[in-house]
C-alpha cells in the first residue's frame, strides 16, 4: 500500500501481559476502514498505541513515514486521534484547544459551524465540558489537524442522533480529502462503511470475504 496508515508487528504489554497483537493492520488514504470488536477486545488501546499515549512495540508509518513519540509529534507527522478515555481536555477554552489543534483558523471555523454543541461552548474552559461534549471536542481536534490519518474510536458512542451524524459526516469528509480514516466500533450499526476486521482478545480477525489489504490478521 502506497500512503495512507500502516502498522506492523503492533504489540501492547500492560502489567506484564500482552493485550495487543497485531501482524499487519492496513487503512488505505482516501477511505474510511473500520474495525469491530466488543468491549474489552482491545480497540482503544489500539488506537492509544497508534497515537502513542500507550507504549507499543512494532512499527507504525503514515504515508511511508515512521511515527514515533508523543501524540502531538505524532500529530505534526501526519496522524490524529481521538481516543476514548483519553485525559480530558483543560486548562484552555474550547476555541484555544482547537486553534492549538488545526491546521488553519478556517477549519476551526468549520468545525463548529458543523458541531453547534460545541460553538454555543467556545468560551468555556474545556475541562467543563460535560462527557459528551468532551467527546466531541477530543474528535474535532483531531479533525481540524487535517492529518493524512485519523484514527476514530468509537466516536459516536453515547453522542445524541444529530451530534453522531455530524461526526460520521466529518469523517466522510476526511476520507475526501484523502486521509487515511481508522474507525474503530463496538456496535456495527453505528459504522459508516462496512467493517474491514473485527479486533478479538487484542487480535485482528479480516472480516469474511475482505481481501485482507485493509487488515490482516495476527498469526497465533
Amino acid at each position: 500500500m502506497s500512503g495512507g496508515l500502516r502498522a506492523e508487528q503492533l504489540q501492547v504489554r500492560l502489567g506484564g501481559r500482552r493485550v495487543l497483537d497485531v501482524e499487519t493492520l492496513e487503512a488505505p488514504p482516501g477511505a474510511i476502514t473500520v474495525l469491530t470488536g466488543s468491549s474489552g477486545s482491545g480497540k482503544t488501546v489500539l488506537a492509544g498505541a497508534l497515537a502513542g499515549s500507550i507504549p507499543a512495540a512494532g512499527s507504525i508509518l503514515v504515508q511511508e513515514r515512521r511515527l514515533s513519540g508523543s501524540p502531538s509529534q505524532r500529530r505534526k507527522l501526519g496522524l490524529a486521534a481521538a481516543v476514548r478515555d483519553a485525559h480530558r481536555l483543560a486548562g484552555c477554552t474550547v476555541e484555544e484547544a482547537l486553534l492549538v489543534a488545526a491546521a488553519s483558523r478556517d477549519r476551526v471555523a468549520a468545525v463548529l459551524e458543523r458541531l453547534p454543541q460545541l460553538a454555543s461552548r467556545r468560551q468555556l474552559d474545556a475541562g467543563l465540558l460535560s462527557g459528551g461534549e468532551q467527546q466531541l471536542l477530543q474528535v474535532a481536534c483531531a479533525w481540524v489537524a487535517q492529518a493524512a490519518a485519523l484514527v476514530l474510536d468509537s466516536p459516536t458512542v453515547g453522542l445524541a442522533d444529530d451530534a453522531a451524524r455530524a461526526v460520521t459526516e466529518l469523517a466522510r469528509q476526511a476520507a475526501q480529502e484523502e486521509s487515511a480514516v481508522l474507525w474503530l466500533e463496538q456496535d456495527l450499526r453505528a459504522a459508516p462503511e462496512p467493517h474491514a476486521g473485527t479486533l478479538v482478545t487484542g487480535r485482528l480477525e479480516p472480516a469474511a470475504g475482505s481481501s485482507g489489504e485493509a487488515a490482516a490478521a495476527s498469526s497465533p
